[in-house]
């Protein structure tokens, strides 16, 4: 057997990472995690390695700051990056086999303490996020990887992250497809994967279940990068945030494929949205099944299906395109733009429901352009409308069925364009 076919079982090392260190010397391997629960400090991952969780294993992270390194990366809202899984500058590395990694979000919950505001309904109590400690005083970007190439994940869970989950930054030819992530729906932050400036991404497959956006690609921690080249599809989603995000403050994002997904019971469905310098282009969106509802508290979106919000004149927003598509929401599609800084949307053979629900009369009163502004909302005691739109905003829309609450039908059998 080569060096690179050999086998490290970790029960026969002291620990995880020696078991890995060994495999690196070695010049590469698998590293085999036998079933059972094993709760251990930040673990490194190096190049040329398969990580093999075996079915009824568990990875159990710290459930305190002290079992977390303090690697060297920051950005504005962290002081530094503390996984619990990490890699820089790797590649060749699996993630594989059948286990779950459990991040000990609740650990670092203030689980007696909801965020929800004065005077609200004891009934909508059940929709609200937790209070959390400061950002650099619980674990962020979970399991990371740092300009990295050639990773695949596989066959495995990811559960109750207190932050960001899977993170890649700077890194290429990524291949992640039958997972599961599975967070608690009243921790905020906890993206399910966070992309910044990625190229060449396939997610596929997968579930997804988290208190922030199931998927985020943008650029978010080096406005230079760009994130692009990426197919997500065959994948179910429930997010109390955005099912799937696009661009964010001056993020750089395009080429990017959506289809055959199901976002069911979300508090948004796609975000696109670009600050001041960013961009978002060649988005293309299809074979969707988009169930939206709003969810009471702190929480950004209200139920909308699809927000396209670009900031200001130097924020672009352009070639998007949502077809074949079933939606049923309790908010407008929004798109929102400044002096024709979104242009050449295209929305196609949409079927849209909108219902009237119970938490429209308190949350429902505002457009929700987080991070941006909100707008106020006209007024829709019985009648809400599919589209709002703002800014000279380039749309175009063909065959539109639009449902409100009592069944009424609106049928657009020709394009459009709004001003």
């Amino acid at each position: 057997m080569s060096d690179m076919m050999k086998i490290f079982n970790i029960l026969d090392y002291p620990d995880i990472q020696t078991a890995i260190n060994a495999c690196e010397k070695a010049g590469g391997g698998t590293v085999t995690v036998p079933p059972g629960m094993y709760q251990c400090g930040s673990i490194r991952l190096c190049s040329n390695l398969i990580f093999q969780l075996e079915p009824g294993a568990v990875l159990l992270a710290p459930d305190s700051m002290e079992g977390y390194i303090r690697y060297p990366f920051a950005w504005e809202l962290y002081s530094a990056t503390t996984p619990f899984i990490y890699a820089e500058n790797a590649e060749n590395i699996r993630i594989c086999g059948g286990g779950c990694i459990d991040f000990n979000g609740r650990a670092f919950a203030i689980k007696d303490k909801l965020c929800i505001g004065n005077n609200i309904p004891q009934e909508f109590f059940i929709d609200t996020h937790y209070d959390m400690p400061p950002r650099d005083m619980r674990p962020n970007r979970l399991v990371f990887f740092f300009a990295c190439k050639d990773v695949e994940i596989t066959g495995i869970t990811l559960k109750d992250s207190p932050t960001w989950t899977l993170v890649f930054h700077d890194s290429q030819f990524i291949n992640i497809h039958h997972i599961r992530v599975d967070n608690d729906l009243r921790i905020p932050n906890n993206d399910g994967i966070h992309c910044c400036g990625c190229r060449d991404v396939i997610i596929s497959n997968s579930f997804f279940s988290c208190g922030d956006d199931c998927i985020a690609i943008t650029s978010i921690s080096d406005g230079n990068l760009v994130s692009e080249r990426f197919i997500i599809s065959d994948c179910i989603f429930k997010s109390v945030s955005a099912a799937v995000r696009i661009g964010f403050q001056d993020s750089k994002v395009r080429d990017i494929l959506l289809h055959n997904c199901i976002i069911h019971n979300s508090n948004r469905g796609i975000s696109i949205f670009a600050g001041e310098n960013g961009f978002v282009e060649n988005i293309q969106m299809e074979h969707l099944s988009i169930d939206c509802r709003i969810y009471a508290g702190y929480w950004w979106g209200k139920g909308e299906p699809l927000v396209i919000c670009s900031a200001d004149e130097k924020s672009r927003i352009r070639n998007i395109i949502l077809r074949d598509t079933q939606i049923r929401a309790e908010n407008s599609i929004i798109i929102s733009g400044v002096n024709n800084s979104v242009s050449e949307v295209v929305l196609e053979n949409l079927r849209v429901q909108l219902d009237y629900g119970s938490r429209r009369p308190w949350f429902g009163k505002e457009y929700d352009l987080s991070p941006h502004p909100r707008k106020i909302a006209p007024p829709a005691e019985k009648h809400i409308p599919w589209l709002w739109s703002e800014g000279n905003s380039d749309i175009h829309w063909k065959n539109i069925r639009h449902f409100r609450a009592e069944n009424a039908l609106y049928q657009f059998e020709t394009a459009e364009v709004v001003k």
